[in-house]
Formats: structure tokens, sequence, C-alpha cells
């Protein structure tokens, strides 16, 4: 059996913060210890369980009786071969392999017990997040994905399936006729969670189109109801209501329709079509002049 230490090396650059690694060389295979870090002490302690049994010194952590102490010193070395220094220092004192072990293992129980709490808490978390009428798909989507994230992060596997599933059942009623269809016609098992995504927002998109349209029918109902004018059409109403009303009683004041400022919002333009401003007025026709007057800037040092 090969000695730790005979075929020792560092991982390249000699940085001590990075994993070291114990290589030793058994019937022509190389076992590399993993370093233990914050938090894989659950894959740390599997590895290090199947690779000490390789070099046959498992005994020494697992044996109820007394153990060969040579045997003991070697699965000693393995385990700090595998620590980070700092945690080296605090099990220094300890003598035997069977000790340093329980006294790790002891050191991150604690640990996952917190991790596991926090996945308990962001799993309750997910399950309650629903999206809020005023809120966008991107904006939901992107904190569903940032908490599945970070129960990952934790060590907790979950699948695109659960996230998909997720998604389409926290939407807002608005999504009801894309979900139906895609529960009826799609399979949801093969769908990925950007895909999901991706339709959502496009049938957000189109909505919006739909939604902007059904706002304009009463506003041009409403237009097509009053009686559309000009601005001399207006200025002589207004004209012969100043004349008419010198002499007339309180009684049909209410009947003035069209004294004082102009109610431009019912005036549609009778160049580009919008309401609000006379054609004279027209952004359109402002630019067309100023375009036209470049030109003949443009054209007359030629003349001359």
């Amino acid at each position: 059996m090969g000695k730790i230490g005979d075929n020792s090396k560092g991982v390249a650059g000699g940085d001590d913060d990075k994993m070291v690694v114990q290589q030793v060389k058994e019937a022509g295979v190389t076992l590399r210890y993993p370093m233990l870090t914050e938090n894989n002490y659950g894959v740390w302690a599997v590895k290090m369980k199947i690779f000490m049994r390789a070099q046959g010194v498992w005994a020494a952590v697992v044996s109820k009786g007394d153990v060969d102490e040579k045997m003991d010193q070697m699965a000693l070395a393995a385990i700090v071969q595998a620590v980070p220094e700092a945690m080296v220092l605090a099990i220094s004192e300890v003598e035997t392999a069977k000790k340093v072990w329980k006294a790790l293992e002891e050191m991150h129980a604690g640990e996952e017990r917190v991790k596991k709490a926090r996945v308990q808490t962001l799993k309750r978390r997910l399950d309650g997040m629903y999206m809020n009428e005023s809120e966008n798909i991107s904006d939901f989507a992107l904190k569903v994905t940032t908490m599945v994230n970070e129960i990952r992060s934790l060590g907790t596997k979950v699948e695109d399936i659960t996230v998909v599933e997720k998604l389409l059942h926290s939407v807002t009623d608005k999504f009801g006729p894309l979900i139906s269809t895609i529960e009826q016609w799609g399979n949801v098992e093969e769908m990925s969670v950007t895909e999901t995504i991706g339709r959502l927002r496009a049938f957000e998109e189109s909505s919006k189109g739909r939604s902007r349209e059904k706002e304009m029918v009463p506003q041009l109902l409403v237009a097509s109801a009053e009686k559309r004018l000009t601005r001399a059409e207006w200025e002589a109403l207004v004209a012969e209501e100043k004349r008419s009303g010198n002499g007339s009683s309180s009684s049909n004041v209410g009947e003035k329709k069209y004294r004082g400022k102009f109610d431009k919002s019912k005036i549609d333009c009778r160049k580009c079509g919008e309401f609000g401003h006379f054609a004279d007025e027209c952004d359109a026709v402002k630019a067309a002049k100023a375009v036209a007057q470049l030109a003949i800037a443009d054209q007359e040092p030629t003349l001359l």
C-alpha cells in the first residue's frame, strides 16, 4: 500500500486557498481527495468514504474496537489532507481519525440544518408567489427564477417542469386562453422555462394591442357623435353667441357651448386624423414646412 505523502501534489499555481489534492496510486488508480468547503460537506463525506475504503483505512473511522495505529494515522492523514488549513487548527488536538471524523460531522450538521430550514422557507415563498395585475410577465418570471436558483444553490434539486407549472398556474386570468391552449395541445412536460416565458411574453404583447383597440372604440364613437368643426366655423359660432348673448337672460346660460376657450379634445385634425388640435397646428404640417424651407435654403446659393 502506498503511503500518504509519497505521491502528493498541490493544485497548479501553488495557491494555498485553492483545493489541495492528495494523490495515492493504488493498482494504477489515482485517488484525488476533495477539499472540504462551506457548502459541500454531504458530497465530500461520501467521496472520502469511498476513497478511504479503496485505500483500506475506512475501518479506522467506523470500527467500534481498537484500531491498528498505523491504519489510524494513515486515515487521519487522509482526512487532514482534505480539509482547509483553518479547520486543521480546529481539530489539531483530536488524536484519532474516528474522533476527527465525528468532530467534522458535528461541525457541519448544524450548517446542514440551517440550509434545510432556508430551503423550506424559500419553497413556501415560491408556493405563495402570484402575479399582480399591475405586474408584467418579465418581472414576475424574474422573481420566480431568482427564487428557484437560490433554492438550487442550497443543494436542492428543482425540476424545470416544476418551474414551468408554477409560471403557468400563477399568472393573472388574462393569460387563461393561452394556458388552456398549451395544456390542451402542447406537451407541458417537454417545455423549457425559457420557452414558457417567451410564450407568455408574446401573448402579453398581443393582448396590449387588443386592449388599445378596445379603448379607441368608445373614443371614436363619441367623436363621431360630436359635431366636427373647423377653426373658422368654431370662431363664427363663438362670435354669434357673444352677439346674441348680450341681452339674454340667465336661463339660457347652459346652452352656450362655445363661449371661452376651445375644447380641442373633440377636434380632429384634417391632416393627421388625431384629436386635440386644428390642421394648422398639426406637427406633421409644421415638420413638412420646415423640410420645405430647408430645401429652399439649400437651393438659394445654386440659384444665385
